[in-house]
C-alpha cells in the first residue's frame, strides 16, 4: 500500500510540475502577443494620422473648386 500512495503523490507532483510549466509558458505567449499588440496599435495610429493629413490637404486643395461649381450651379436660372 505504501509504495501505491508513493507512486501516487509522485505522479500528483509530476501533475503539479507539468501544470505549472504550461502555465509560465501561457503567460510568456500572453506577455508577447500584449507587446505586438501595443506595437500594432501604435502602427495602426500612425498611418490613420498620416491618412487623415492627406485626406485634409486633398480636400483644402478641391474645396475652392468645389466652391465655385456650386456657386456657379446656384446662380445659373433654368429657362
Amino acid at each position: 500500500m505504501s509504495r501505491l500512495r508513493q507512486a501516487k503523490e509522485e505522479a500528483e507532483r509530476e501533475v503539479a510540475n507539468y501544470r505549472s510549466q504550461l502555465e509560465a509558458e501561457y503567460q510568456n505567449s500572453i506577455s508577447e502577443s500584449s507587446g505586438n499588440s501595443d506595437s500594432t496599435v501604435k502602427r495602426l495610429e500612425a498611418e490613420t494620422d498620416v491618412k487623415i493629413k492627406n485626406l485634409k490637404e486633398t480636400a483644402s486643395k478641391v474645396s475652392p473648386e468645389i466652391v465655385g461649381m456650386l456657386i456657379k450651379y446656384i446662380k445659373t436660372v433654368k429657362s
